[in-house]
């Protein structure tokens, strides 16, 4: 947020007291930063579902800054407004001078980080920039975001934590932020009946477990879906297995292995000391940290059964996408792919597929070892040895297992249980983002493409749709991009439907040229785009690529790309734990 200009800072009282923001002149805003939705979660509070507040007052609090991250590996990047365990909060940015009847549709974004990193504050994902598109097309939105506990903190898992009812904390505390936008976002302006729950990598495996929580059951908390690069069928679903001596070496490690509750013992152990055994990378068994796990409770099954057998929220509408080089992140560093022979040992016993030997013998022979058909696309013969000779096929293989067939098999469930109105848009974001070359980062303004091996990576498109030019870049055609992309998601939150308009006026119509409408007595410029279909207008599954009109502009796919490697994928999902 830029707040170097402030004047006549707005109040807002909610359910337990008034809070005051602060007015951004330069956007003509009011944002609400760092409100608790929840209590601390530290002390008794640790390792516990999300206490509702308790509490009121009759003075006014600050609401002026971001809260604390919630506690992670990752204070370089993540702790610039603190780091500890009283962090759970809320974010909200809405137009100024609002009119007191208007109720406006709420975004309310979940960020991503593998669910062990990753804050609201971060730069990239400014609201401001998004909220004042939503102006600018007449149709204005609020901006939300939230904190919610990560890794070992937000998704510990052993027999105690499971018999104590305190599985899956981070998922509750999602459920628990939302619960207080119903109860409070109108006194913002906001439309408690109109929410969009919207997330980016894990906050897109969130998302998506959202969708299936409790067998479906949505409460009311929310009404649209937006999913970018992430299913919960995604990440690993592992149980006390593979959780519980992580957790008994925890409870070791900080002298609790004596008490008679080791789970109440580990709540009085000062953060400070509690916080290093809390890392992903000093697991004793390894594997990829902490995520959600089957507890028979918010999450019931696995996300595939819940998916295929319509166990999930299918009165809402979907618009969901992936990126087309995903796997490039994905795929080992350091040049260990080089033989068949690499490829084979790394997918059998390196990444928690548990696939027999025949599976993984399949899946190579559905992706051979050709440069030409292999992730990052479009680079014909190009291997990029440099990073293993058989680089860019592992990088297909794992874009494909992570997010592109997960990606399918959603929206055919989706498209399949749909009721009501509600569709399902599916994507595929195909521009190369504006990064610093070096460290691959979003925060070197004069950067430059993607190195050519990332291709359109993991975390691409963030910049276009936050609208936020300070990390789209200045080439030609990415801000017409980033325009058409922001109108696209700010029309679904209005309608469920990204083809939406200004009471219907928008034009259909292949180019996206910016044209000059005029709605009431409000000049606003709006943009001409390319329709997007539902996925299920053709029984092939249809996507809207999105890119620059430098590379050809937008145009409508079948969803068939390597289609019989992400079937095969798909069918082995439920097997993919460590």
């Amino acid at each position: 947020m830029n707040h170097s200009e402030i004047d006549s800072d707005p109040r807002v009282t909610v359910r337990n007291g008034t809070y005051e923001g602060l007015h951004l002149s330069t956007f003509n805003q009011d944002a609400f930063l760092g409100i608790p939705y929840a209590q601390n979660a530290g002390g008794q509070n640790r390792f516990r579902i999300p206490q509702a507040l308790n509490q009121t007052w009759s003075n006014t609090r600050l609401a002026k800054n971001y809260s604390d991250a919630c506690p992670d590996n990752n204070p370089s990047a993540d702790a610039i407004y603190g780091m500890s365990e009283n962090c759970l909060s809320i974010n909200l940015v809405r137009p100024a001078g609002l009119d007191a009847t208007v109720k406006l549709p709420v975004m309310l974004w979940i960020h991503g980080g593998s669910y062990q990193v990753g804050t609201s504050g971060l730069a990239r994902y400014n609201l401001s920039y998004i909220v004042q598109r939503s102006v600018e097309m007449g149709r204005p939105i609020i901006g939300a975001s939230i904190k919610y506990r990560k890794g070992g903190w937000g998704n510990m898992f052993s027999i105690e934590i499971q018999g104590s009812g305190n599985a899956n904390i981070a998922l509750r505390d999602m459920r628990q932020a939302l619960a207080w936008v119903s109860e409070n976002v109108a006194a913002f302006g906001g439309d408690p009946e109109c929410v969009t729950i919207w997330g980016e990598s894990s906050g897109s495996f969130a998302v998506g477990q959202l969708l299936l929580t409790y067998g479906g059951r949505t409460d009311g908390l929310f009404h649209r879906s937006i999913q970018e690069s992430g299913s919960a069928a995604t990440a690993w679903y592992n149980g006390t297995e593979w959780y519980q001596p992580i957790y008994n070496d925890i409870v070791s490690k900080v002298n609790c292995s004596g008490a008679i509750d080791t789970l109440a013992c580990l709540r009085t152990v000062p953060y400070e000391t509690i916080y290093p055994h809390l890392n992903s990378s000093t697991l004793i068994n390894g594997g990829p940290g902490w995520y959600p796990t089957v507890d028979g409770d918010i999450i019931p099954m696995y996300p595939t059964e819940a998916l295929r057998s319509g166990k999930f929220a299918a009165a809402v509408p979907h618009l969901y996408g992936t990126n087309s080089d995903e796997g490039t992140d994905n795929a080992p560093p350091n040049s260990v792919i080089n033989t068949d022979n690499d490829l084979f040992a790394y997918l059998h016993g390196s990444t928690g597929f548990d696939l027999p030997s025949l599976a993984v013998r399949r899946i190579m022979e559905l992706y051979p070892d050709d440069p030409t058909a292999g992730i990052p696309l479009n680079t014909g013969t190009e291997r990029f040895a440099e990073h293993g000779y058989q680089y860019k096929r592992v990088a297909a293989i794992l874009g494909d297992v992570f997010y592109h067939a997960p990606r399918r098999d959603d929206a055919m469930s989706y498209t399949k249980y749909a009721s009501g109105e509600s569709k399902t848009y599916t994507y595929r974001f195909n521009t190369r983002a504006w990064v610093n070359e070096t460290n691959a980062t979003f925060t070197d303004t004069t950067g430059s493409f993607a190195p050519e091996y990332k291709g359109v990576a993991h975390a691409s498109e963030i910049a276009f749709v936050f609208n936020n030019p300070d990390w789209v870049g200045q080439w030609a055609g990415y801000g017409e991009l980033t325009d058409l992309m922001s109108e696209l998601w700010i029309n679904f939150a209005y309608d469920g439907n990204p083809n939406g308009g200004l009471n219907g006026s928008y034009v259909v119509d292949e180019s996206y040229d910016a044209v000059t409408q005029t709605l009431g007595t409000v000049n606003v410029t709006v943009l001409k785009r390319p329709f997007w279909p539902a996925y299920d207008q053709d029984e092939r599954g249809l996507n809207l690529v999105l890119q620059t009109k430098g590379q050809g502009g937008c145009y409508v796919e079948p969803d068939t790309y390597r289609l019989e490697g992400r079937q095969y994928l798909s069918s082995w999902a439920r097997r993919r734990h460590v």
